[in-house]
């Protein structure tokens, strides 16, 4: 601990220096000028500094009431900010009114981006931020992150595994997750039923119980209505969907002692098994995330210009995203059933995103931020609160008994939704899918994936490339 007191106590020398110069208060520099950051607050006196730095301890500020105070500077993507002040800041406020909270705004991966920066830097970093977990081993790998093992006792029995995983190192834990991503088949009921076949959730289920049925599931369709089954993109895929298919499996992308596995037999015969989709001219050229995907996804199944896709294998977390602002149009013409499984009765489950809390090592004031995660990651009913305004699926167990979780979506025809993806969730494999090595590995996966998909390579020798490259970049084995 003695390295964390030294690193907190030339933080907070930064701080006072810096606030005893500015003309208006701010919060620990950010390393590179943040995305609409928001400061408000007059500035500091040297007195007020002084009274500052006396009332900050290891344990953080603390107010007269007993109870954290002063302020709390939070690293966060805009959306984030925007579910807690509509949720619960006010009533977080209530409990706490001592602690002033100053957001700092990021796109999603940058927080972990600025947050490498800020630790190699040995200052500038928050006092809490948020990311995503793809990216979250990095931070912990570089001993950086304060380490929450004894305060999240009580709780770490009760979070998805998986995501647990990514905020551990040597059986220390160093964040607390918020939201995963069950990865679910989303498909258009009114495409469903065109071609003769059930639209019921349990039929649909069934008809994609493997990636094998799933193919023929599409031919029908395809034969049927001449739509397409998903998108998949050839050029530019970013490897979701074959991803997700090595999650299911339990398949690592590398080992515990580091090596490098993806040149595998069973990640080629995967990577075969997905591209039966193109062969079979079944799916989408189209890229994700684009306007013409979205139009994929809106269209009327009589649309004389857009042929609409009849499914999309995504994370649950897509749901909110259909009835908000893709296609809020097509309520009840979209339902939600289970991910294909990779053989007849294995796992249909598998991760896809997802996000955490975290408190650096240097924060000033991690009293507050701890108060901060308490309050709303780890009250089940306040975190039920916020995953009800928001869609983002609790990776706190605890709070699939609320009755949130029964009621019925009527944008999905009156599917019980949230019980299905909380089924899923507690099935998704752990597995060294992310990792500090995440955006090497995936990275050169994608390119893989897409030179297997133009005919550039065949499946094999595209994935001993990727491998090698891997090796190369990462110094794994």
């Amino acid at each position: 601990m003695a390295y964390r007191r030294v690193f907190r106590a030339v933080a907070l020398l930064f701080l006072t220096a810096i606030v005893a110069m500015a003309l208006g208060a701010c919060a620990p520099a950010p390393v590179a000028a943040p995305v609409g950051a928001e400061t408000s607050e007059p500035a500091a006196t040297e007195a007020q500094t002084g009274e500052a730095q006396a009332a900050t301890t290891e344990a953080g500020n603390t107010a007269s009431t007993g109870k954290p105070s002063g302020k709390l500077v939070v690293w966060l993507q805009k959306a984030n900010q925007d579910v807690f002040e509509k949720t619960l800041l006010a009533d977080f406020k209530a409990e706490y009114p001592d602690i002033e909270i100053e957001w700092v705004n990021y796109p999603p991966a940058d927080v972990a981006n600025q947050m490498v920066l800020a630790i190699q830097g040995g200052s500038g970093g928050p006092d809490l931020g948020f990311t995503e977990n793809a990216s979250l081993a990095r931070l912990v790998d570089l001993e950086g992150l304060m380490d929450v093992t004894d305060r999240m006792q009580p709780y770490a029995d009760q979070m998805n595994k998986p995501a647990l995983k990514e905020g551990t190192k040597e059986d220390k834990l160093y964040a607390v997750p918020w939201d995963i991503g069950p990865v679910m088949t989303f498909y258009r009921r009114d495409i469903f039923k065109a071609a003769g076949l059930s639209d019921k959730p349990e039929d649909v289920s069934a008809m994609l119980s493997t990636w094998d049925k799933y193919l023929e599931t599409c031919k029908a369709i395809k034969e049927a209505t001449g739509l397409m089954c998903f998108a998949l993109n050839k050029a530019n895929n970013v490897g979701d969907v074959f991803f997700n298919m090595l999650w299911e499996q339990d398949l690592d992308l590398y080992s515990d002692d580091g090596r490098v596995l993806v040149d595998g037999p069973e990640y080629v015969a995967t990577l075969e098994k997905l591209g039966e989709f193109w062969k079979n001219d079944l799916v989408a050229d189209e890229l994700e995330w684009t306007d013409n995907w979205y139009a994929l996804l809106k269209a009327p199944i009589d649309d004389p210009n857009v042929k609409p896709i009849a499914t999309i294998p995504i994370a649950a977390w897509m749901g909110n995203f259909l009835k908000t602002w893709i296609a809020p149009d097509q309520a009840g013409n979209w339902g939600v059933a289970l991910m294909p499984a990779y053989t007849e009765g294995g796992v249909r489950a598998a991760n896809q995103g997802g996000s955490s809390a975290f408190i650096p090592a240097g924060s000033s004031n991690p009293e507050a931020a701890w108060a901060f995660i308490e309050f709303m990651l780890l009250r089940p009913e306040n975190h039920v609160k916020i995953f009800e305004y928001s869609d983002y699926f609790p990776a706190y167990e605890a709070t699939y008994g609320d009755p949130l979780f029964e009621q019925p979506d009527d944008y999905f025809g009156g599917e019980a939704t949230r019980t299905l993806y909380a089924d899923v969730a507690k099935e998704i494999p752990v597995a060294n899918q992310y990792g500090p090595f995440s955006q090497a590995i995936r990275g050169a996966l994608a390119t893989a994936m897409q030179k297997y998909a133009t005919g550039a390579m065949g499946a094999e020798e595209a994935l001993q490339e990727a491998a090698n490259n891997i090796r190369t970049e990462t110094g794994l084995q």
